[in-house]
């Protein structure tokens, strides 16, 4: 097996998980309810923008999109596909270089797409702006090198730990970088760039061969890695934490809390997660209806939600009546 196949199948397996985690927590219900009507909603406003439907834009200071460009670029992340067996097992400093460079192919396509986005949602302010086709286009060029010398410098800073002010340093200049590209200040912009394209080689002189910080690198990969699965599973409510308790929150007796479908609603119905992502497709297709839908049928949006809470509710009860406590509740009564 080549590196080239370690590489595709490691990158192949952490797809497959991404995807499987984002099935497991956004179900077809949650699409259906929130993501097609919300995707529908911004892609006519897009369309209202490109129509100059939107003037009050022209007044947003290009400060204030130079600041949301900088909050995309800090969610950019860069990792080796280097794990733990190829330093301690394979020891080979041939592979560990290999693997690093299709590291850079594959981060440098994923920001590639992401910014052709980015660009592609902005190109209409910035054509409200009088701005030609090709500045568009040479623009975006010049914003994803800023997002990878910003992303490519807080790696390496982070990997050697050197000083706070010396990595906080790199996002205020990436800042200045993407104001000046706004602004239409090129001279601003070339000492910028020159500057952090000569301290970017300064600084990763060595990362494909001498390797200084290799275990701090996988390390870092692995939390990078899996900080996707632990952030959206964790927040999603498909792991509920442990509970520590040696008695339980509830004892109930028979009938202790009245019939029971009320003891269900209060034991199990708001902390069960699938409910708890009923609210969360619940609240964007309200929203997304009540801007979508014109005049009086407004009144419908209250009527659909009202019915699809009574049609979750009612096959919520007829699944926990099944349970086996309810069951013995049952018994109990009788």
């Amino acid at each position: 097996m080549t590196v080239r196949d370690v590489w595709v199948r490691r990158v192949r397996t952490h797809l497959i998980n991404q995807w499987k985690t984002w099935r497991l927590v956004f179900d077809w219900t949650i699409v259906l309810y929130g993501v097609i009507p919300f995707a529908l909603f911004l892609g006519y406003q897009y369309v209202l923008i490109w129509q100059g439907a939107y003037a009050w834009l022209l007044d947003v200071p290009m400060l204030a999109w130079a600041a949301i460009l900088l909050l995309i670029q800090l969610q950019d992340n860069f990792f080796a596909w280097v794990e733990r067996a190829d330093v301690t097992i394979v020891a080979n400093r041939d592979l560990v270089s290999a693997l690093k460079r299709y590291s850079i192919g594959y981060h440098l396509v994923g920001m590639g797409m992401k910014y052709m986005l980015v660009l592609g949602l902005l190109a209409p302010v910035l054509k409200l702006h009088g701005w030609p086709i090709v500045s568009l286009f040479a623009f975006g060029f010049a914003l994803l090198l800023v997002a990878w010398l910003h992303m490519w410098l807080r790696y390496l800073l982070d990997m050697s730990r050197t000083h706070w002010s010396l990595r906080l340093l790199v996002p205020v200049v990436a800042f200045f970088f993407t104001y000046a590209l706004l602004t239409d200040l090129p001279l601003l912009a070339v000492v910028l760039g020159s500057g952090s394209v000569a301290f970017a080689l300064l600084a990763g002189e060595g990362w494909l061969s001498r390797h200084p910080y290799i275990g701090r690198e996988v390390e870092h990969a692995a939390n990078v890695r899996t900080s996707f699965d632990r952030s959206l599973l964790s927040t999603s409510g498909v792991f509920e934490k442990p509970n520590l308790r040696k008695r339980p929150y509830y004892r109930p007796e028979a009938n202790r809390f009245g019939s029971v479908e009320r003891t269900l609603a209060i034991l199990l119905y708001m902390r069960t997660p699938s409910h708890r992502n009923l609210w969360l497709r619940l609240i964007p297709l309200a929203v997304t209806g009540f801007l979508l839908v014109p005049s009086w049928f407004k009144l419908v949006i209250p009527l659909y939600i009202g019915y699809v809470i009574w049609q979750e509710r009612s096959a919520f009860l007829t699944e926990m009546k099944r349970h086996p406590f309810f069951r013995t509740i049952e018994g109990r009564k009788k």
